[in-house]
C-alpha cells in the first residue's frame, strides 16, 4: 500500500469494512433491499491520523455503528464488480484508465438528460444572446448562436491569462486548452471560458460602452453556468497550466493485486474530499461557478466525477448502479430558490430563511481568496443575480439587500481574521488587528474591506426577524431600533437610525460609559465587545460616535431585563463629491447593559454613510 505522508517510524494503517453505498450522496433514501446487496469496501486509515479522531467528534452511520466519517469517504480497497459476490453486486468498484472514459461521462449526462429534465435542464433566457462562445470546431470566439447547447469551464486562473492570438496559435494554458478538447469529446461545438468570452482588458482602459457590457457579463453569469449543457471543474493544479487530469495527462493509477483469483483495487477519497483539498474550492470566482452549476463533470488527479441535480457518482463506480442511485434533490443553489414565495410585497414582512441563506453565503464567500481586491464584488455578480431573480427582487446595494433587510448593515469580521502573518508586525494592537480597506468601495459594505466576515446578530442566526419574539431562558424579545433605508447614490447610502455617543474603555476591562469616568471604580453602562471578539483590538480607549443597527429588549413577565444593542462605530470625513461631512464605517460592536438603552438618548436622525 503507498505510504506517502507517513513518518519513517509509523508503517501501518486500519482496515475498516463498511458497505459501499454510504460514499454516495442520497443513500439514506436508498431501498433496504439495494442497501444489503451493497459491496464491502475497506476504509484505510492511516495509524499517524489516528489522533485525528480524538480531536473531533465521532460520526457515525444508522447502519455503520463504531466507522468514522473519514473512514467512509476516505481512500479504500474494494473488489471489482465481474468477481464481487452474488449477494453484493450494488456500488462496486472498478479499475479506471490513465486517461478518461469519456463513454462514462456521456453515458452519466445522459441518464440525466433522460430523467432529469424538469431539475437539471434549464431554458435558455434572451440574456445569452448577449454572450460570446468559443467555436472550438474553427477556433474562433463567436456571438452565441441561439439556442446552442454549450460547455462551461469552471477553474483556476492563478495569475496566468492567455496571450495575444492564443486561440488561433494554439497556445493558450494547458486547462483551456484541455476543455476544448473535452467539449467535443462530449459532442459540443460550443465552450464559454471567461478568460476568452469577456473582455479582459484593464478597467481603466475600456471605453463606457465596454465596461457597461463587461458589467452585464458578470451580473450574468449566473444565466451562463445554470444554462450550461454541463460545467467542466479543474481540481487540480494551482493555475491554469495545470490541465484537466486524464485528457492532456494521465491520472495517478489505482493500486491492484489478485488474491485467491479474485482481483482487489485501490479507490480514491470520494470527489467531495478532494474537492475540499483542491486550490480551486479556495478562490472566491470559482464559489458562484460551482454553486450555480447544474451538471458539472470534476476532473482530479485521481478521478472523473459526474454531478447533477439529482444524483452524482465517479468513474471508479461501476456505472451498472446509475440505477439504483438514489434519485433525490440534491443541496444545490436552484432547490434552495425554488423553495421561496416571491408574491409578498409587504417591504415590512421579513423572511427568516432568505436571510438565512444569505448570510450563510456570504460568510462562504469571504472566507475565500482573491488575486485582485478590484474583484471583491465582481466575483459574486452572478450569485447575488440568482438570488435577486428568486429571493431578493429589491435587489442589493453593494452587496448588501438593504431595502428590504437593513439589518445587513451589522455585518463584521469573524475574530480568525485578520490572517496570523500580520500578527508580527511591529505595531500597536489596534493597527494589527484592523482589516484592510479596499480602494473603490464604500466603508459601509463587506466588500469594501479585506477579510472573513460573519453576521452574528442574535435577530439574524436564531432567524426571529421579527417585531418581537421569545428568546434564551423564556425571555419575551422585542427587536427595536433598526434604521430605515432612504436611498444609496453612487457609494454614499443614507440611512434613518438612531446615533449615540459612548466613551469606551478598552483596558483593563471592555465596557462602555455614557460620559469619561473619573476614576476607575465608575460603574460603566455596559460591557463592549468588538466584532465577535470578547475584547476590542482595533479600538483604542476614547469617545465614539455610534450607529445603532439593532437593540434586542429582553423581558420576562413584562419587567426589563436587558438590552443587547449593536451598533456600527462612525468616523467622520469629508465627502468624496466634496459636499459636506459623510460618515464612514470604523467597526462594528456590541453593547450588553443591565440599565435601559434609553438612558443614552440615541437620536433619530438621517446619517450619511460612504
Amino acid at each position: 500500500m503507498p505510504t506517502e505522508g507517513l513518518r519513517p517510524d509509523i508503517k501501518g494503517m486500519r482496515l475498516t469494512p463498511y458497505r459501499a453505498y454510504v460514499r454516495h450522496a442520497g443513500w439514506q433514501y436508498l431501498p433496504e433491499k439495494t442497501r444489503a446487496e451493497s459491496a464491502i469496501f475497506l476504509g484505510l486509515r492511516h495509524f499517524s491520523h489516528m489522533i485525528d479522531d480524538l480531536r473531533v467528534p465521532l460520526l457515525f452511520s444508522d447502519k455503520e455503528p463504531g466507522v468514522q466519517s473519514s473512514e467512509m469517504t476516505g481512500p479504500a480497497i474494494c473488489l471489482a464488480a465481474e468477481d464481487a459476490f452474488p449477494n453484493r453486486r450494488q456500488y462496486n468498484g472498478r479499475l479506471v484508465e490513465p486517461y478518461v472514459d469519456f463513454g462514462f461521462a456521456k453515458n452519466g449526462l445522459d441518464v440525466c438528460w433522460e430523467n432529469h429534465k424538469e431539475y437539471c435542464i434549464s431554458t435558455k433566457p434572451k440574456e445569452l444572446f448577449t454572450t460570446k462562445m468559443i467555436d472550438v470546431v474553427e477556433r474562433k470566439v463567436v456571438p452565441y448562436p441561439e439556442g446552442c447547447e454549450y460547455v462551461a469551464l469552471s477553474y483556476t486562473w492563478g495569475g496566468i491569462m492567455p496571450e495575444e492570438g492564443a486561440l488561433d496559435k494554439k497556445t493558450l494554458p494547458q486547462t483551456i486548452e484541455d476543455s476544448i478538447t473535452v467539449t467535443k469529446k462530449l459532442g459540443k461545438r460550443y465552450l464559454w471560458v471567461d478568460a476568452l468570452c469577456i473582455n479582459q482588458k484593464p478597467w481603466d482602459t475600456l471605453t463606457v460602452e465596454e465596461k457597461a457590457e463587461k458589467t452585464q457579463q458578470l451580473a450574468m453569469m449566473d444565466l451562463i453556468y445554470q444554462c450550461a449543457a454541463v460545467t467542466l471543474v479543474a481540481l487540480s493544479g494551482q493555475n491554469s497550466n495545470a490541465g484537466l487530469c486524464g485528457v492532456s495527462r494521465k491520472r495517478e493509477m489505482q493500486l491492484h493485486e489478485t488474491i485467491n483469483g479474485r482481483k482487489l483495487f485501490t479507490i480514491p477519497a470520494v470527489v467531495e474530499d478532494e474537492m475540499a483539498a483542491s486550490a480551486w474550492d479556495t478562490r472566491a470566482w470559482t464559489f458562484q461557478e460551482g454553486m450555480l452549476s447544474k451538471r458539472s463533470l470534476f476532473f482530479s488527479d485521481k478521478q472523473l466525477g459526474i454531478s447533477c441535480q439529482r444524483f452524482g457518482a465517479p468513474d471508479a463506480c461501476d456505472p451498472s448502479c446509475y440505477g439504483h442511485l438514489s434519485d433525490r434533490p440534491m443541496d444545490s443553489f436552484r432547490q434552495l430558490m425554488n423553495g421561496f414565495n416571491l408574491t409578498d410585497t409587504d417591504i415590512s414582512v421579513t423572511d427568516p430563511q432568505r436571510i438565512l441563506l444569505y448570510t450563510g453565503l456570504i460568510i462562504d464567500y469571504t472566507s475565500r481568496q482573491m488575486s485582485w481586491p478590484s474583484d471583491s464584488l465582481n466575483a459574486c455578480l452572478g450569485l447575488l443575480s440568482a438570488l435577486q431573480r428568486h429571493l431578493f427582487p429589491c435587489g442589493f446595494e453593494w452587496g448588501l439587500p438593504l431595502r428590504r433587510f437593513p439589518l445587513t448593515l451589522g455585518w463584521s469580521h469573524d475574530w480568525s481574521f485578520p490572517k496570523p502573518e500580520r500578527l508580527h508586525k511591529d505595531s500597536p494592537p489596534w493597527d494589527i488587528a484592523r482589516p484592510q480597506r479596499r480602494e473603490g468601495f464604500p466603508s459601509w459594505s463587506w466588500c469594501g474591506w479585506e477579510g472573513h466576515v460573519t453576521f452574528d446578530q442574535t435577530s439574524l442566526l436564531d432567524g426571529s426577524l421579527v417585531k418581537a419574539g421569545k428568546g434564551r431562558r423564556g425571555r419575551d424579545v422585542k427587536s427595536e431600533m433598526v434604521p430605515e433605508f432612504v436611498g444609496c447614490e453612487g457609494k454614499k447610502l443614507t440611512v434613518n437610525g438612531y446615533v449615540c455617543n459612548f466613551y469606551i474603555r478598552t483596558e483593563p476591562f471592555s465596557e462602555a460609559f455614557l460620559t469619561k469616568p473619573e476614576n476607575e471604580d465608575e460603574q460603566p453602562f455596559g460591557i463592549v465587545s468588538e466584532r465577535n471578539f470578547p475584547h476590542p483590538y482595533t479600538l483604542k480607549t476614547g469617545e465614539y460616535e455610534c450607529l445603532v443597527v439593532e437593540r434586542l429588549r429582553h423581558t420576562q413577565d413584562e419587567k426589563f431585563v436587558k438590552d443587547t444593542v449593536y451598533m456600527i462605530v462612525l468616523d467622520w470625513v469629508i465627502s468624496q463629491d466634496g459636499r459636506g461631512e459623510v460618515a464612514e464605517r470604523r467597526t462594528f460592536v456590541t453593547v450588553q447593559s443591565d440599565v435601559e438603552f434609553e438612558k443614552v438618548k440615541p437620536v433619530k436622525r438621517v446619517v450619511h454613510l460612504e
